[in-house]
């Protein structure tokens, strides 16, 4: 599920940024990008993760890893295109229920696998912070989904800047980098 999150962050975080004044931004996405792919290839790559392990943790890593260049694709098109098309954001909310069955299956065959931290170490923790990080982006998308289905059902209900009115306007009038998260 964080493979569908990192999108999610860097569309948000591109716009705290003026259009004009995207580009260090779009460098620095690229860097953290590539610092993503990296481990994950490092582990792939690592002679102790071809070992044997009771659980598939090799085949959820090599699904992970396809995962990772469709996540760092779409940060890449949320970081340059403005407006997304909707086929883009079509996309991308399918890439995301698709993460978010990887995350539940990563997490349930990790905490199985106990035993492989011995013989694939390397990968055994990796599977450890992936699920870790799908855990917690799991609760962060059932927080934030209400919000986004309110919206979607009645427009300007959550938030609605000229109105002043809507769920969340007070908060957001305190602490105004609020919605860019929700």
């Amino acid at each position: 599920m964080w493979l569908y999150f990192y999108p999610h962050l860097l569309f948000h975080l591109t716009r705290w940024f003026p259009k004009n004044n995207r580009v260090k931004f779009r460098i620095l996405s690229i860097i953290v990008s590539v610092c993503l792919i990296v481990p994950e290839l490092y582990v792939l790559l690592a002679p102790k993760s071809q070992r044997g392990c009771d659980q598939p943790l090799l085949s959820i890593l090599v699904a992970s890893t396809i995962f990772l260049f469709f996540s760092v694709g779409f940060g890449f098109l949320f970081t340059i295109l403005q407006p997304i098309e909707r086929i883009i954001t079509l996309a991308y909310h399918i890439f995301g229920f698709i993460t978010f069955i990887l995350g539940i299956v990563t997490v349930a065959f990790t905490f199985q696998a106990s035993a492989c931290a011995e013989s694939t170490t390397e990968l055994y923790y990796w599977c450890y912070v992936s699920s870790i990080l799908s855990l917690i982006c799991i609760v962060y998308f059932a927080i934030v989904s209400p919000f986004w289905i309110i919206e979607a059902v009645r427009q300007n209900s959550v938030l609605d800047e000229k109105g002043h009115q809507g769920i969340c306007y007070s908060p957001v009038v305190c602490c105004s980098c609020l919605w860019h998260v929700v």
